[in-house]
């Protein structure tokens, strides 16, 4: 009973507060979403003249139907095995998430649905998606799994001290193993 309450009651509030508003903005707003302002060209599709068919039109139509019967579930497949792939790449390499991201974006990218206009040869029909990586930016941060690069070692003759930790100078200045040469060492 209580539910039959409620429903009135929110079927009477709905209906007070849109007869409550003026009728100017409800009609602008209406008519903003048939035809926006400033559109030169009419958002629908050219129809063929008075008494004929778009017989090209329709028969891509079909043949996409009839494509998509088989190729959405191939597709889908393919995204889900793809995913499970990218998943155990991502295992296997121990993280390395480029490696991944190689496999989900070429397993997970690509089309859904064939258009009549991929059949027309429109528009090409990308069954898996791009392979390459994408170039990496500037400001890459080690928050998005990237690696920073490495600086390179400074040579022997630079400025670096050997005193400075990390100055890129050996410790022992290539004198051979430690104890080599000195008297009653007990390291053999």
């Amino acid at each position: 009973m209580r539910k039959v309450n409620f429903r009135f009651a929110v079927i009477a509030l709905g209906l007070s507060v849109m007869l409550a508003m003026p009728a100017g903005p409800l009609a602008e707003y209406a008519a903003a979403q048939t035809q926006p302002a400033g559109a030169a060209t009419p958002m629908q599709v050219p129809q063929p003249q008075a008494n004929s068919v778009n017989w090209p039109g329709a028969g891509y139509g079909v043949g996409a139907l009839f494509c998509n019967v088989l190729y959405i579930p191939a597709k889908l497949v393919y995204a889900i095995l793809g995913g499970i792939v990218g998943g155990g790449t991502y295992l296997v390499t121990a993280g390395n998430s480029q490696a991944a991201n190689t496999v989900w974006r070429s397993s997970l990218g690509g089309d859904y649905v064939v258009t009549p206009q991929m059949l027309a040869g429109q528009e090409p029909i990308n069954f898996s998606g791009p392979t390459e990586t994408p170039p990496a930016g500037p400001a890459t941060s080690s928050s998005s799994g990237s690696v920073a690069p490495i600086a390179p070692l400074p040579q022997a003759g630079s400025s670096a001290s050997a005193s400075s930790p990390g100055g890129g100078q050996p410790l022992d200045h290539g004198s051979g193993p430690a104890g080599a040469g000195v008297p009653n060492s007990d390291i053999e």
